[in-house]
């Protein structure tokens, strides 16, 4: 297995807040009551879901402070992911206050509620498969390599398949001429074993990243205000 990578967060739509000064940065709804990171994060609550949040200055989230910003907001994350099923935010996801927040946990209760029942217990892990790195023969026809790469589409179709098999979701996020293979994994933590078994089985260079929050599948049909 190649070490872990950072990786890129999901969901909802970033909005610029209406407050040049101030606005309410959502990082993800998780199952109230839960523990909350030290402050300046808290929560808003409604029933038994919470949206964890932290004021801040948007003026912040320009290209060269990013990177703090995005470990922030991976670490926030992961810390209640340790204790508790989550639904991520994509990245700078603002609100121009807590009633606009606590509206957005109204009217997206029941949606929120499902989701969080179907991740939890589950792990996100991420499996790239690199192409060899073979010159075609010369003299190579335009349709024999045509053949060939529709048989190494095929092939990493069928390690798709091999690896699905043993996750509630899966997601291909592309097809390159570098990878022949990459995609994303929702593993129930009784089938980590399995699935990591059948990924060393994978023939080839091979990279495996997790275990993450589920951000590739957190899909809340929602945007900040």
């Amino acid at each position: 297995m190649i070490p872990s990578s950072h990786p890129a967060v999901a969901n909802s739509r970033a909005t610029a807040s209406q407050n040049p000064e101030t606005a309410v940065y959502a990082y993800t709804i998780t199952r109230w009551p839960t523990a909350v990171p030290a402050a300046p994060v808290r929560a808003l609550t409604y029933r038994d879901i919470a949206l964890v949040v932290a004021d801040v200055d948007p003026a912040e989230f320009t290209d060269p402070a990013m990177l703090p910003l995005v470990r922030r907001h991976h670490d926030v994350i992961v810390e209640l992911f340790e204790g508790a099923s989550v639904l991520p935010f994509r990245f700078a996801t603002m609100f121009t206050d807590d009633d606009a927040a606590r509206q957005l946990l109204r009217d997206a209760y029941d949606e929120a509620v499902t989701a969080l029942d179907a991740l939890a217990g589950h792990r996100e892990w991420g499996v790239r498969v690199r192409r060899p790195k073979a010159v075609p023969p010369d003299g190579l026809s335009g349709a024999d390599y045509l053949a060939l790469r529709r048989r190494e589409r095929s092939g990493g179709e069928q390690l798709h398949e091999r690896l699905a098999r043993h996750a509630g979701r899966s997601t291909i996020r592309r097809s390159t001429a570098e990878f022949g293979l990459d995609a994303v994994y929702l593993v129930p933590l009784a089938g980590e074993g399995e699935f990591l078994a059948e990924a060393d089985r994978i023939d080839g260079p091979v990279e495996i990243t997790g275990p993450w929050p589920p951000y590739s599948f957190s899909d809340l049909r929602t945007t900040a205000r």
